[in-house]
């Protein structure tokens, strides 16, 4: 009966999902039991399906969780509470925020909070505005210190990305707050990205069907960007190769790594197929001066994805050069090399406005409303 009643509510919630909210699974990337909340500001209601405790709203209040197969017991102050199929912390001010632990990593967040366990896993879902959200994103991803004219750019592709993916909808929840989906960092505190926000808000970035494009983003493209195609399996519209001259002289732009010439031979022997004695004889050197997809070793070839990540390269954008018993990447750029180059980025957006930017990276889309698409999309 309790797993009836939680996938109903996995249900409930994802029924319920709004175009300007969205609900983050925090410390998604690590296994927790445990949780730790700690009160903040504002005043929350604390409930669950069957019964309200208490509203939250002293300095020092603290709710633990502990997942117990499909449930969850919850302690106030030390004091047990309840055992549940979920709990809820629903902000009562809009000046709200808690700080949640998970014994090893601690994060502060505004919105509600949503507690549930799945085969004793605990899930802490944050539910919050796309636009608060967004802020958290932006810290994450993009840090601190730039433009609010990049900021602006980093929030329309972080906003569209999110309403595009939706990766965890099975789970009760739309993105996770890591890598897998977008690093949210929780609240953000900077003016310039708080600014950016609001004055994008609700903007993103669709094709000629209303559709939310695949808002990719990487450090440094070298100098060229690449299509999807060419790092993975399957040609996305919206972002074809396009020529950067904006990050060439940025931090990642520029790159070398030395590899001794026998794990190179090997390594495309297991490849190609292709004998130690042959490449030993054959010409390796490899130029790259415009992106290309395979390294060609005689009539057969292998693929750059696959020579980065068996080499940990910083991007598919390297030359070759043989050196004696050394083998030498001569590389450009940092990451997968598609969509937005935020190096890039970051330098346009000091002298072209947000739109510029985003309208030279990504290809053949417009920049709309929320509220527009989902009225466009009526008919």
């Amino acid at each position: 009966m309790n797993k009836i009643k939680l996938i109903i509510f996995l249900i409930f919630l994802a029924l319920t999902a709004s175009s300007k909210d969205i609900r983050v699974g925090l410390f998604g990337s690590t296994t927790q039991t445990k949780a730790d909340v700690f009160y903040k500001v504002g005043r929350y209601e604390f409930y669950s399906e069957s019964k309200n405790f208490t509203i939250i709203s002293r300095r020092g209040d603290k709710i633990s969780f502990v997942a117990r197969g499909n449930k969850v017991n919850a302690y106030l102050n030390g004091l047990k509470v309840g055992e549940n199929i979920w709990f809820r912390l629903n902000k009562r001010s809009d000046k709200n925020s808690l700080e949640v632990s998970n014994g090893t990593k601690k994060k502060e967040v505004m919105g509600n909070l949503v507690i549930y366990s799945i085969n004793g896993k605990l899930k802490i879902v944050n539910e919050i505005s796309i636009d608060s959200y967004v802020e958290g994103v932006i810290k994450g991803e993009a840090g601190y210190g730039y433009s609010l004219e990049y900021y602006k750019v980093q929030a329309v592709i972080s906003r569209t990305y999110a309403l595009h993916h939706q990766k965890h909808k099975g789970e009760g929840f739309e993105l996770c707050d890591h890598t897998h989906c977008q690093v949210y960092d929780g609240i953000n505190t900077k003016e310039e990205i708080k600014l950016a926000v609001i004055a994008t808000s609700e903007e993103v970035l669709v094709d000629s069907s209303m559709n939310f494009i695949n808002t990719l983003f990487h450090s440094n493209c070298g100098g060229q960007t690449v299509t999807t195609d060419m790092v993975w399996s399957k040609r996305l519209a919206c972002m074809e190769s396009i020529s950067d001259t904006f990050c060439t002289h940025s931090s990642q732009a520029n790159w070398k790594k030395t590899i001794s010439k026998s794990s190179w031979i090997r390594f495309l022997s297991q490849e190609t197929k292709k004998t130690s004695s042959y490449l030993s004889s054959i010409n390796l050197d490899f130029n790259q001066t415009q992106r290309k997809e395979f390294y060609s070793v005689g009539s057969a070839k292998v693929r750059l994805t696959k020579i980065r990540k068996n080499f940990r390269l910083k991007s598919t954008f390297f030359s070759v050069h043989i050196v004696g018993d050394k083998v030498v990447f001569i590389g450009k750029g940092y990451g997968h090399g598609v969509g937005l180059c935020q190096e890039g980025g970051i330098v346009m957006a000091k002298t072209h406005n947000y739109q510029e930017v985003l309208y030279h990276y990504y290809k053949d889309v417009s920049i709309m409303s929320i509220s527009k698409v989902e009225y466009y999309r009526l008919f």
